[in-house]
């Protein structure tokens, strides 16, 4: 999860999600670094603050296919997205 720290995370943020997710779902996160990498990117190139909080909490979005995870951004307008998800980044577990 070395990458993580590349994308601006710190050493707390990372334990965190090590304690928030089984073994198997962080050896996913490990295995799919350039897929969550991608993934994580694309969102936040939408300027959502709360980027970091989204990722933590729902982790397992950011191991979709990148086809599949863009076309559920994308049907939505992007204003209205952002401030959804930055006054409850949950709002991701819906779309």
């Amino acid at each position: 999860m070395e990458y993580l720290f590349d994308l601006g995370f710190t050493l707390e943020e990372v334990n965190k999600i090590k304690n928030n997710y089984d073994k198997k779902d962080i050896e996913k996160v490990e295995f799919f670094n350039r897929l969550v990498k991608n993934n994580y990117e694309h969102l936040k190139s939408y300027g959502i603050k709360n980027i970091k909080e989204c990722f933590i909490n729902h982790l397992k979005m950011f191991l979709y296919n990148p086809d599949k995870f863009r076309s559920i951004f994308n049907k939505y307008d992007r204003a209205d997205l952002v401030r959804c998800i930055e006054k409850n980044d949950a709002v991701l577990e819906k779309l």
